[in-house]
């Protein structure tokens, strides 16, 4: 034995190494929550961000990876910080996973809050107080890296509040999304076209309702309309007989507009000029974020019944006949 080869000594060393390493235990000091994956990476003998990346990555796919953690936070008893558990109650723990859980889920409404409010005050010409706060959290964290106790525990909170700011208010200024700061509902119901506003009909989110059904329609007459909303749902309501001729445009939503269709990012449709001799809605009519619908249907049964399909695919053939298209 004395004259064993160093290459088996070598091999037999790890062979012993491989396998659990220590007790399976929440870690003491290796954690971001409950020290769960710190603690299966010490059992395991493996790398704790990888296995904080693995409960990450099978949280997205039907939250089993969140589901694990939070029975491995009740069921595994903590180190005392000599490879020992920590005397404690299975109900104990449970009480104290139940109430970071709650603390969890106060600090993600509040930060969904914040990234509306940073999306909400770019959207309306506001960026620069967005960016503002996000360099002030940005210095404050250079600042505190001299104080290294400081850092530890505000930093992770800082860059928190930095992204949920940041990442919305940068979103909203690349897609170049620019609303008013009206909100509310809007309904406006023109009985002649000097009613029709020259800069158009704007609401900055909200509902906007403008219903042109009792306008004086007459054969070969062209009649302009202009509408833009920011934010929520617009129903334009013309006579079945009248034909829409122009072009509806958005950033992100769903447009349906004298039964034509188009959804998803950037949506458009353009209605060509008509052949005979109907009546014309000349519309221009934009919106943000939303939905469109420009239809032959009172407003208040797209209120009640949301929108037809199938009554849109027969408005659609109806348009044709109209238009002549």
């Amino acid at each position: 034995m004395a004259n064993q080869p160093k290459n088996s000594q070598k091999k037999k060393q790890e062979e012993q190494a491989v396998g659990p390493q220590r007790a399976l235990l929440r870690s003491k000091d290796d954690r971001v929550l409950w020290g769960v994956a710190g603690g299966l990476a010490e059992h395991i003998g493996f790398n704790a961000t990888l296995v904080r990346i693995a409960f990450v990555v099978t949280t997205l796919f039907g939250g089993a990876g969140l589901l694990a953690y939070l029975v491995l936070a009740v069921a595994l008893p903590e180190d005392d910080g000599t490879g020992k558990p920590v005397p404690e109650s299975v109900w104990a723990r449970l009480g104290k996973v139940l109430v970071v859980c709650i603390l969890v889920a106060i600090g993600l409404a509040v930060a969904a809050f914040l990234a509306v409010a940073s999306a909400w005050t770019t959207a309306t010409g506001h960026g620069t107080i967005v960016a503002g706060v996000v360099i002030a959290l940005g210095v404050a964290v250079v600042a505190f890296a001299f104080a290294p106790d400081v850092r530890r525990r505000t930093t992770p909170l800082l860059l928190t509040v930095a992204l949920v700011l940041g990442i919305p208010a940068g979103a909203i200024a690349a897609a170049d999304i620019k609303i008013d700061g009206s909100i509310g509902q809007r309904t406006y119901t023109p009985t002649v076209a000097a009613d029709l506003p020259a800069d158009g009909y704007k609401l900055g989110t909200g509902q906007l309702i403008v219903d042109l059904r009792k306008l004086p329609w007459a054969k070969g007459q062209a009649i302009t309309a202009s509408a833009h909303l920011g934010i929520g749902q617009m129903i334009v309501s013309v006579p079945s007989d009248v034909c829409v001729v122009g072009e509806a445009t958005g950033k992100a939503g769903e447009l349906v507009v004298a039964g034509q269709l188009s959804r998803g990012i950037d949506p458009d449709v353009s209605l060509a000029t008509p052949t005979t001799n109907a009546p014309q809605l000349h519309l221009d009519a934009g919106i943000q974020l939303g939905q469109m619908i420009v239809t032959d249907q009172a407003p208040h049964a797209v209120e009640d019944h949301g929108v037809d399909y199938d009554h849109h695919t027969q408005e659609a053939a109806a348009q044709r006949t109209v238009c002549g298209r």
